[in-house]
């Protein structure tokens, strides 16, 4: 099998270098290093399978994620602006630098949307896949550290093999706090030759975390499985906890599909079916909504460590 490589303007902002990565398998996958590192494109067969909802431009002027993005250094929501880890106290107020805010007037998906210091470092193809390394140091440097002050690195590695991408991120603690692990990825799919009704769902969580009205989880959790089968007019916004390593979770519609693949680190999934678009999105999470309020166990890289987790997102023909 053979891969390829092709590094361009983005041609929604020309201003930003899309890398594509290729293979003869009939999938492509693009990534946009310069604006959050986000995955803008994923199609089989030249059919987009990501959502692109208001594309770059909405992600770089609101925070309104899109196609494969990255949710750093925590994903989902944030009950309050003031944030306790430790010893450490920090505020997180909406309108800050990088600060968004949910549809509850609540912080959410972190600090990472379209920032801009993301640095290159490896590009590259052979017969064992496509390869686009990428790093960004967050210190004080950086305007937004503010809402977060835990100095590390995240180093993301995306890899395409086949039809399979491979997306491996991993935090260095880097200074002398232990930093909180909260990150995730939030794939956005849609299928639009294909009625919602005839989608078809299979995801094998089975540890639903209880949610307030504000989409905050109150700390229970419940043995109630994720809906299966056709999504049909269903509305998700559903957190589930205790997602084992190697979990598949799968979406297809007509004859084509995708399965996330929860390879490791990544034991929070959330789905996501709004009633507004024909969308639906398989979420791996290192942490549940609102991490740092103490409700769930939270890991921590201590200065010097290295946390690594890997997902996958394989594009499939049925």
């Amino acid at each position: 099998m053979t891969h390829g490589i092709r590094r361009e303007p983005d041609a929604e902002d020309p201003s930003f270098e899309r890398v594509t990565l290729g293979s003869d398998d009939g999938v492509e996958v693009a990534f946009v290093p310069g604006a959050g590192m986000v995955g803008v494109s994923m199609t089989l067969d030249g059919v987009e399978l990501l959502a692109r909802r208001h594309g770059l431009a909405g992600y770089l002027g609101r925070g309104s994620t899109f196609g494969i993005p990255l949710l750093a250094p925590w994903a989902n929501r944030l009950a309050s602006p003031h944030q306790v880890v430790g010893d450490v106290a920090w505020d997180v107020r909406v309108g800050d630098p990088g600060v968004h805010a949910d549809e509850f007037g609540q912080p959410i998906h972190g600090l990472s949307a379209g920032a801009r210091e993301w640095e290159v470092e490896d590009v590259g193809a052979d017969r064992g896949g496509a390869r686009l390394r990428a790093r960004l140091r967050v210190d004080a440097r950086l305007v937004r550290f503010v809402a977060f002050p835990f100095a590390h690195d995240l180093v993301v590695d995306v890899t395409l093999s086949g039809r399979t991408l491979r997306v491996s991120t991993a935090l260095t603690a880097t200074g002398g706090r232990a930093v909180p692990i909260a990150f995730g990825w939030h794939p956005w799919f849609e299928f639009p030759d294909v009625p919602r009704a005839e989608w078809e769902l299979d995801v094998p969580f089975v540890r639903r975390a209880v949610l307030d009205d504000v989409k905050i989880p109150t700390g229970e959790v419940v043995d109630e499985p994720a809906p299966r089968g056709p999504l049909g007019t269903t509305v998700l916004d559903d957190v589930f906890v205790d997602v084992p390593p190697g979990a598949v979770a799968s979406v297809r519609a007509g004859g084509r599909g995708v399965a996330v693949t929860y390879v490791a680190g990544y034991d929070v999934g959330v789905v996501f079916a709004p009633s507004e678009a024909d969308v639906v999105c398989v979420e791996p999470m290192t942490a549940p909504t609102d991490p740092f309020s103490g409700r769930f166990p939270l890991r921590l890289a201590q200065p010097g460590e290295t946390v690594e987790a890997v997902f996958e997102v394989t594009a499939e023909r049925h």
